[in-house]
């Protein structure tokens, strides 16, 4: 379609500069011309406008969600998980003066069964290193406050992140939610390092059966179960 669209692009060059060639030959049509290759420059530029608006469109569509699982079988059948982006990648400064660099996540469960769903998460309070950047310590983080989409576009999506860290980076994270039916919860994940790692970092939760695992560049985690209350 985009080799198409500039083939077309390319035709309606051609055909203005022969056009334009052929009014400097003949005086008489300049102004019936000009008008008629302002016409189709407007509609050109029209076109030029949809096809960038069109393709920007996909690409923002494409960012809200890293990964998406969608469960269709008889344990977790209507259940869904939503993974984002991070965001961040700047220093953050304790307490006690140390710096780290951090990055947040956020995840959003959604229950479409009949069923209540019981949330439970509990992080190791330990720094851990991933395969892909052994060098690196790794802490991760839940803060209590809930994700609301209206948050998406702020910056570190909405969380004052030195507000929580100050108050809760010596605490064991944990995460303990009700989930109705027909109803969704989104929620934060920090990742705390004790440096930069080189490349990207993708994180996001998934379901082995009722347990819930954390992945971080393709280091899994067990670090929780969701559970259908009957």
């Amino acid at each position: 379609m985009a080799v198409q669209w500039l083939n077309q692009v390319q035709f309606f060059n051609q055909t203005f500069v022969q056009v334009d060639s052929f009014v400097l030959r003949n005086r008489q049509l300049l102004k019936p011309a000009k008008r008629y290759v302002q016409a189709e420059n407007k509609q050109n530029m029209k076109l030029l406008i949809a096809f960038t608006l069109f393709v920007s469109s996909f690409e923002i569509m494409g960012q809200n969600f890293h990964t998406e699982f969608k469960y269709d079988d008889s344990l977790n059948k209507g259940i869904s998980i939503h993974n984002s982006y991070p965001k961040g990648g700047q220093k953050y400064t304790a307490p006690n003066g140390k710096d780290y660099i951090y990055l947040v996540f956020w995840t959003c469960i959604k229950n479409e069964t009949d069923s209540d769903l019981a949330l439970s998460i509990e992080f190791q309070i330990e720094p851990f290193t991933v395969p892909s950047s052994p060098k690196v310590n790794f802490n991760l983080y839940l803060p209590i406050e809930e994700m609301t989409l209206n948050k998406e576009p702020l910056f570190n999506y909405g969380l004052d992140l030195k507000l929580f860290l100050d108050k809760n980076i010596e605490k064991s994270p944990e995460l303990i939610k009700t989930i109705k039916p027909n109803e969704s919860y989104s929620f934060y994940v920090v990742a705390l390092s004790n440096k930069g790692v080189d490349g990207v970092v993708r994180a996001g939760f998934a379901l082995q059966k009722e347990k819930l695992i954390y992945k971080i560049n393709n280091h899994e985690i067990n670090c929780g179960r969701i559970i259908s209350i009957k």
